[in-house]
């Protein structure tokens, strides 16, 4: 095991995310190093300390020389500890090849450094590849030096922007809050809830998979899109779909002018430009006619628009909008409507 993984490791133990072995691990090690009754491990214990412990550890797994020691004398206790700390570390070298540890924790040989944000505004960090990552206030980034071998490995704690340069060869991971993000080359948002519960993805430009680190090898829990979000749940171990909050206009050129035009036609128009699958409850709405000009506006502006003049409500299902009412007047009479429509803007 080398200095990246310990410290990967450490962070993972602090965060609650070690299998019940690995905690067992990390606890054995620090009552080594301290004293041989120490029990779970602090938050307090371990912040700050990762110098000293891997130090430790290092100077501490070389046994002496005990060939000419009586056995049973005083030298039996120190032999029988750093023979058991020795024994650890072989141990967690086994659990780190693959047996046990998480298989999404990236291993690799060569150097690995950390960016910290500490200030009170966004910090670009550009990568090996040209990649760049805007990393948010209190918020971390472990890259490597360099990219090498056949994929692109990050971890991310906290919120950051990606941009990253297309490479089919060698595929982008993103690991953050027990989720990885797969991209060949794409733009999209990864944030994680401070208490580490919640993940969220949401993509703007491109196609990512996601899956967490609990699934099996080639196992892909999501494909996300442009506009699309998907929201990882440590506690269930699930993922949910939903909508950007704001989201971005994917097709400038459709036309958002509408002459009595019906809503199956005004639905085709935002399903193309925003790429956002628009249902509607029943075929009757489908036929209403709209007279409006929905350009400039953000997507939900458009729906509210929509509604009010329709008598209409939205609701967002996943990453579907679905549309209700009554239904609408004959062709021809009836009137825009500026009245508050009744809408439901939360994702379900």
């Amino acid at each position: 095991m080398n200095r990246e993984q310990f410290a990967a490791l450490l962070e993972k133990y602090q965060e609650g995310r070690c299998t019940e072995q690995e905690k067992q691990l990390v606890e054995h090690w620090f009552a080594l190093l301290e004293n041989e009754h120490a029990a779970e491990v602090s938050e307090e214990d371990l912040n700050g300390e990762e110098e000293r412990i891997w130090a430790g550890m290092q100077e501490k797994a070389y046994l002496p020389d005990l060939h000419e020691r009586d056995r049973q004398g005083p030298f039996r206790s120190i032999y029988v500890r750093w023979a058991g700390m020795a024994a650890s570390l072989l141990l967690i070298a086994w659990l780190f090849a693959g047996k046990v540890v998480d298989r999404h924790l990236p291993l690799t040989a060569y150097s690995w450094q950390e960016q910290r944000n500490d200030s009170d505004r966004v910090v670009p960090v550009v990568l090996d590849d040209s990649s760049v990552v805007e990393l948010q206030p209190g918020s971390s980034l472990r890259f490597p030096n360099r990219f090498e071998g056949g994929k692109r490995e990050v971890v991310l704690k906290g919120n950051g922007f990606f941009s990253i340069r297309k490479n089919p060869e060698k595929p982008f991971y993103v690991h953050s809050g027990g989720v990885t993000t797969r991209v060949l080359g794409t733009s999209f948002h990864v944030s994680t809830a401070a208490n580490g519960g919640l993940t969220k993805v949401e993509v703007v430009t491109g196609l990512v998979s996601v899956y967490s680190e609990r699934s099996s090898e080639n196992a892909v829990d999501m494909l996300v899109s442009p506009n699309q979000t998907a929201t990882f749940d440590r506690h269930s171990g699930k993922f949910s779909a939903g909508l950007a909050t704001h989201p971005r206009l994917l097709n400038a050129r459709i036309s958002f002018r509408f002459h009595n035009a019906p809503l199956a036609q005004v639905a085709q128009h935002m399903r193309d430009a925003w790429g956002v699958s628009v249902e509607a409850e029943n075929g009757q709405i489908l036929n209403c006619p709209l007279t409006a000009d929905l350009t400039g506006q953000p997507l939900f502006t458009q729906l509210d628009i929509i509604c009010a003049a329709l008598g209409a409500r939205y609701e967002v299902r996943g990453t579907a909008i679905r549309i209700s009412g009554p239904g609408c007047k004959p062709r021809g009479t009836h009137a825009f409507q500026t009245r508050k429509p009744i809408h439901s803007h939360m994702q379900t």
